[in-house]
């Protein structure tokens, strides 16, 4: 947005063309002995003289206004969050199913750069695969690096939870949440249900469960997320488990600071101005004026 910081002074162009047009000059000048060649007038007007003189008051007059060009500008603010990501891999997750669900995982990471993220694996056990990490690159390769069948061939899924959530009790960050992707039913963990519900109801962590295809206990994974004071989401294809992730990404997004930024104009319209006067002199000179 275009502005002058001082408009007001605009109005000494009207005040020069008044007197440029009225004033006349009544004695010597002291310190700028012939100040009457700026008013020149009658048959010794020199047109490009007259011009000059206008363009330099102008410049002049437009720089002391001081324009100015305001912008809007969005900074994104550290978002104090870390989490912890489970991937299930058991063999509920064949064919390509397991391949997909990585590269949405993936792309999840790539848009939480300014979170701390560790991922667990499970299968017939629960493995951290990465500790809570702000090298999200080194991440995403050792999402890439995970492989069906790697935990074992079932699915101790309450034992992947509480082990994230082990991870997540060590952690300073105010925020801190957990993103359970799987396509199983528990039947290796450990941990009893009831105790994870528990457990997941008294720490201060944000639970998300996104059911992937068709062979997961969803009544299960809502029972989990409503623990979590968080969400649980169903996704039968690629595409929307790409919306799941985004939604996610939406509802705990990092936070925007809006700040004002003002680029100053005034030594364009000033250069211009002195530009003109350097001009004034030179051809008053050799006129001999």
């Amino acid at each position: 947005m275009f502005s002058f910081e001082y408009p007001w002074a605009l109005i000494l162009i009207l005040v020069f063309i008044a007197c440029d047009k009225w004033c006349k000059e009544q004695s010597e000048a002291i310190f700028f002995p012939h100040v009457s060649l700026l008013l020149l007038n009658g048959k010794n007007r020199t047109p490009i003289l007259h011009i000059l003189k206008w363009i330099g008051v102008s410049s002049a007059i437009i720089a002391l206004a001081s324009p100015v060009v305001s912008t809007d500008q969005y900074f994104e603010k550290k978002h104090d969050m870390d989490m912890v990501l489970i991937l299930d891999a058991s063999d509920s997750m064949k064919d390509t199913k397991f391949d997909k669900a990585k590269q949405e995982m993936d792309a999840f990471i790539s848009k939480r750069t300014s979170n701390n993220i560790g991922l667990v694996t499970f299968g017939d056990n629960a493995l951290i695969a990465s500790p809570i990490t702000a090298d999200i690159e080194i991440l995403k390769s050792i999402v890439k690096s995970q492989e069906l069948g790697m935990a074992g061939h079932m699915s101790a899924i309450n034992d992947a939870i509480t082990k994230s959530y082990g991870m997540l009790s060590r952690s300073k960050s105010k925020t801190k949440m957990v993103i359970l992707l799987t396509g199983s039913i528990d039947n290796k963990s450990n941990i009893h249900k009831d105790d994870l519900l528990s457990l997941i109801s008294k720490f201060p962590i944000k639970f998300y469960a996104i059911g992937y295809g068709n062979g997961y206990d969803a009544f299960y994974l809502h029972e989990l997320a409503k623990a979590g004071r968080g969400m649980a989401y169903e996704a039968v294809d690629t595409s929307e488990l790409s919306k799941i992730y985004n939604e996610i990404d939406r509802r705990e997004g990092a936070a925007f600071n809006e700040e004002e930024n003002y680029i100053y104009l005034y030594l364009y319209p000033l250069f211009v101005a002195w530009l003109s006067l350097l001009i004034w002199i030179y051809i008053r000179n050799i006129k001999g004026m």
